[in-house]
């Protein structure tokens, strides 16, 4: 029964028959209060409306009981931001990024959450855990970087942008990075040696030969 009601409601609702379809969705939920299926549908319905307290009961709903369906999750987190309830979605993020670790997705979008609240070492562990997934990488050691200057960590910053070089000790664009790095932060004769470290090998380096 609930399968037939159910596909039925889909077919009025791609007719754009949505009264009618909002009826048999109804229907469906007489028949299984819990079924995540129709409870994600339905709330979609509310939100059409602007009747977003239905729609936010019957969203958190369906994720409760279908907790690995990964976009009905991703779709609660962007209501819970959109009604800016961050701490609900910082929640349900953290529980996303144990819950599905293939995707990095929850993550990122706990870096921007954290970011906005300044939880600068929440910031921090969320970019190393995604470094553990990912592996060391510019844009990951660059945010830590800028994290630690605004945490007045100067220290933990450049060892940042140091251990990234330790990583990739043949690619001389890292090398060149640093020494900007050093340069933009008033550190002169830091920034000349990694510039001529890398003139040293590669003279026509033409990063290097700019910032020089």
């Amino acid at each position: 029964k609930f399968d037939y009601f159910f596909l039925e409601a889909i077919r009025l609702k791609e007719k754009k028959e949505y009264a009618a379809a909002f009826e048999l969705l109804q229907h469906c939920l007489d028949i299984d209060p819990n079924a995540a299926s129709a409870l994600y549908e339905i709330s979609q319905y509310y939100m059409f409306l602007r009747q977003i307290p239905q729609g936010q009961a019957a969203l958190e709903k369906a994720v409760e009981n279908a907790p690995d369906n990964f976009w009905y999750s991703q779709g609660l987190v962007s209501l819970y931001q959109q009604q800016d309830q961050l701490d609900k979605a910082v929640v349900l993020l953290e529980q996303m990024a144990k819950r599905f670790p293939g995707k990095q997705g929850p993550l990122f979008n706990l870096l921007d959450i954290y970011g906005r609240q300044e939880k600068f070492d929440e910031v921090i562990a969320t970019l190393n855990r995604l470094e553990k997934r990912i592996g060391k990488n510019e844009q990951l050691s660059m945010e830590k970087f800028r994290i630690y200057l605004q945490m007045k960590d100067d220290k933990k910053a450049f060892q940042e942008i140091e251990s990234l070089v330790q990583e990739y000790p043949m690619d001389m664009r890292y090398q060149v990075i640093l020494g900007d790095v050093y340069l933009q932060n008033g550190k002169k004769q830091e920034a000349y040696d990694a510039y001529q470290k890398v003139l040293a090998v590669e003279p026509d380096n033409p990063m290097a030969l700019f910032s020089m």
